[in-house]
């Protein structure tokens, strides 16, 4: 029988116990380290209209059709296009989030965007416009956004209204090949079912569901902005009041 060398166990032990140390150490200082580095601050995507001279770009462009919600008995379609460009929509966290304030969105990370939606009610398909416009933003009926990441899902409650809402860049009004918030951004809204479409502004500033089937925006002109209140029961916009003040960053607070 061969004897237990305990001068040779002793030197393992020893060898171990110095990684296992060695090991926390290392893993402590990655961590302390990873604090103290800024993250990256996430600033709103830009949107840029792909060049119509540039006959490669235009060839490798492309219009889908997906299933977006089925909302009571209307089916809704959006239709998107890699035409417009944008750039990383998600944070620098890695994890998606509401694009809400300035922010371009829709609560996904895609290499399109939206420029219709069509509605099946009945066998019937109605489009929600008759030429392209890109869906900035929008609140279906009832709408509730569900996204999944991590194997987790969230959801946001937002304030109840039984007709849609958007908000449409449907120009490149300052010139700069791109559209973002700088450009106009006009309040559309409609029945659940896409019709009775109707422009509420051709510019706003601000907007915020206030209370069911109500909502507040706001525009700007020669030095004074102006709110108004929708009221979603009686189909009718009213002033509130108009205030001398200085333009101030955009708020619209939409999925």
């Amino acid at each position: 029988m061969k004897k237990i060398n305990f001068e040779i166990i002793k030197k393992v032990d020893y060898v171990l116990v110095l990684l296992i140390a060695l090991f926390v150490i290392i893993s402590f200082s990655v961590k302390s380290i990873s604090k103290l580095i800024p993250r990256k601050k996430s600033s709103p995507p830009k949107i840029t209209i792909v060049d119509s001279d540039d006959e490669k770009e235009l060839a490798e462009t492309k219009e889908t059709t997906d299933f977006l919600r089925k909302v009571d008995d209307v089916y809704i379609f959006s239709v998107s296009t890699s035409a417009i460009k944008s750039d990383d929509l998600s944070s620098s966290t890695g994890y998606l989030i509401p694009q809400m304030s300035n922010s371009i969105g829709q609560m996904r990370s895609s290499s399109s965007q939206i420029i219709n939606l069509i509605f099946v009610k009945d066998g019937e398909e109605t489009s929600l416009f008759s030429s392209k416009a890109y869906i900035y933003k929008f609140q279906l009926k009832n709408s509730v956004e569900l996204y999944t990441e991590s194997s987790s899902i969230y959801s946001y409650d937002l304030v109840d209204h039984d007709f849609n809402i958007y908000a449409v860049i449907k120009n490149d009004t300052n010139n700069d090949k791109a559209l973002d918030s700088k450009d106009n951004v006009s309040l559309y809204v409609s029945d659940y079912d896409g019709k009775n479409l109707k422009e509420l502004s051709s510019s706003i500033y601000y907007f915020e569901c206030t209370a069911n089937n109500t909502c507040l925006f706001s525009e700007y002109h020669d030095g004074k902005v102006s709110f108004y209140e929708y009221d979603g029961n009686l189909k009718k916009v009213s002033l509130i009041k108009t205030f001398d003040q200085e333009l101030t960053e955009k708020r619209i607070e939409l999925w």
